[in-house]
């Protein structure tokens, strides 16, 4: 039985990829504004509503509404920024070109360089809590080349750590205390290589070679990573891991671009962003993949982030700015306000997957009117769980979907005849 269920949720999660391919051949994800036409590398956020980019010419921009408005924040510098990671709403680090890595404790309101002796091109960073960063980047110094950089004083100062294995390290990335990755760049002999560390760093094995470049990587515990590169020296491909890097398996997407980043935000719901205006997803871990845009030279998308299973934002060329409420899937409707105010909240359905009964709470703080509606992935409207009068407390409702069809469907949370919230969940029979 245990082996049914598991081909079963095989070919679903499979079916569901290739619907939505056929499905939507528009884009689910909604361009914003930006006001610059300066290329954005990076995109991270600290919730739903709080998030920054940066990019060329030491632009950074920050959002508090979900990106329905971007502010200009002076960085002070006038160089090319590849790297953010926020630890709060007011803590924040971006690494940028000539060593340079810059520190916020205001919400990007000011910004200071930290204490780094190097000439690295940084070109990552991130931090496994409040006071441990770690950065990396590239340089053809031949020392320099060889290092990483770590901070345990909350980013004040950087210590210069070589890993005697690498001999141009150009993404470093830790997990937490002891186990990260760095992507090695062999100069001399081209390809690159992926190193792990189980002990912070002592120690460095080779986890992947490639002939070609390592372009992103992305691991959403200690098993379970994504990579994307090239097979041999033409096929631009995503690579996956279930087992901490011991193996990895070829997955080929689609479209077949160079993929610049990778976002998970468990181990079955990723998303990667490319060359060519290409956005790709996949529901099962990286076994299929689904381009949620159509193949357009002339723009490259450099950096996806999400902050739950639906929303999400890509940055790229030009002050390209996307945002997706749906997961990138065009589902009819759409999230008409972008701010979950914080007297309402809807929380994730449970179980998900569910069969064929799953409960959704969700929480007032104000006496209101209450829709809780159920799509299809058409956005045709299946069932009304709630449409009524509510007083202010904490709701338990139960969707039964005994006499739907297995599949991807959405619920929305209507307060007040505003839309608040929608969430994605499946039926699996």
């Amino acid at each position: 039985m245990k082996c049914i269920l598991n081909l079963k949720i095989i070919i679903l999660l499979y079916f569901c990829c290739c619907f939505e391919n056929i499905c939507f051949s528009q884009s689910g994800w909604l361009q914003q504004t930006s006001n610059t036409n300066k290329a954005l590398n990076s995109v991270k956020f600290a919730n739903s509503n709080t998030g920054w980019c940066a990019g060329e010419s030491g632009l950074i921009l920050k959002t508090t509404n979900g990106g329905t408005n971007w502010i200009l924040q002076n960085s002070g510098f006038n160089i090319k920024l590849s790297s953010i990671d926020f630890t709060s709403t007011s803590t924040g680090y971006i690494a940028g070109d000539s060593g340079t890595i810059i520190k916020t404790t205001d919400g990007g309101n000011s910004w200071e360089k930290t204490n780094l002796n190097s000439g690295n091109n940084l070109t990552s960073i991130n931090f496994i809590n409040d006071s441990t960063g770690f950065s990396g980047g590239s340089n053809y110094d031949e020392i320099e080349r060889k290092y990483y950089f770590k901070s345990i004083d909350y980013g004040e100062n950087w210590d210069s750590i070589v890993c005697q294995n690498a001999n141009s390290i150009s993404i470093v990335y830790f997990y937490n205390s002891q186990i990260g990755w760095i992507v090695n760049w062999p100069v001399t002999i081209g390809g690159a290589s992926l190193f792990k560390t189980t002990n912070f760093g002592n120690n460095w094995v080779s986890s992947f070679f490639t002939n070609s470049d390592i372009y992103s990587f992305y691991f959403v515990d200690t098993l379970n990573g994504w990579m994307s590169s090239k097979s041999g020296f033409s096929i631009n491909t995503i690579y996956r891991t279930t087992n901490g890097g011991v193996n990895w398996i070829t997955e080929i997407p689609g479209t077949g671009v160079q993929i610049n980043s990778l976002y998970f935000t468990d181990k079955t719901n990723g998303w990667a962003a490319g060359n060519n205006r290409i956005i790709q997803a996949t529901t099962n871990g990286g076994i299929n993949w689904v381009s949620q845009t159509s193949y357009q030279p002339g723009v490259n998308y450099r950096s996806v982030y999400f902050t739950d299973s639906i929303t999400g934002w890509v940055v790229g060329d030009s002050g390209v700015i996307l945002k997706t409420t749906t997961g990138g899937i065009l589902t009819g409707f759409s999230n008409s306000s972008s701010e979950i105010p914080d007297e309402y909240f809807l929380s994730q359905n449970y179980p998900n997957p569910f069969n064929p009964r799953t409960i959704i709470n969700y929480e007032l703080g104000i006496t209101n009117y209450v829709k809780l509606i159920v799509f299809d992935v058409l956005g045709n409207e299946v069932a009304t769980l709630v449409n009524e009068n509510k007083p202010v407390g904490s709701y338990k409702v139960e969707f039964d979907g005994s006499e739907f069809a297995s599949g991807i469907y959405f619920y929305r949370l209507e307060v007040d005849g505003n839309h608040i919230d929608t969430k994605r969940m499946i039926l699996l029979k």
